[in-house]
């Protein structure tokens, strides 16, 4: 009941990528091979931008504060940081859910308008019995009751 959906994704812009990991390979002095290795995941980030918007849309994304119940939005000062639960459809009825994210959002020019790219980095749920991200078919997901 509280999710908000964002309708107009401008163009193509809806990407999810994952960073390739880090690795730190360790060699035996003796062999010459290696022996060990030690990983750092990469981050997983979903990336759009919004064509159009409305000024609650602006706050959610960016932080401010709405102007005349919803005729206006101002920024807010310093630093903003927003946490949002995203769930993502694909173009082939993919469900992507990402609990916990770090949601970055700028103004940008798009296509002579100004759009919000939005940039969401996978974080680790507070949650330890959440995961960090599920996938579903769509043929499985029912409307919440």
């Amino acid at each position: 009941e509280t999710l908000k959906e964002i309708k107009n994704i401008h163009q193509d812009t809806w990407t999810i990528e994952e960073a390739e990991a880090s690795r730190t390979n360790y060699k035996n002095q003796l062999t010459n091979q290696t022996y060990r290795s030690d990983k750092e995941m990469g981050d997983v980030t979903v990336n759009f931008t919004i064509g159009e918007y409305d000024y609650p849309t602006k706050k959610d994304l960016m932080g401010g504060d709405i102007i005349n119940t919803d005729k206006g939005w101002k920024r807010a000062r310093g630093k903003v940081n927003i946490e949002k639960l995203l769930v993502a459809l694909t173009d082939d009825d993919q469900y992507c859910v990402i609990p916990r994210a770090d949601i970055g959002a700028r103004e940008a020019t798009t296509d002579k308008a100004v759009g919000i790219p939005v940039s969401a980095v996978e974080l680790e749920p507070q949650n330890a019995e959440v995961a960090p991200e599920y996938w579903f078919d769509s043929s499985e997901v029912t409307a919440g009751v």
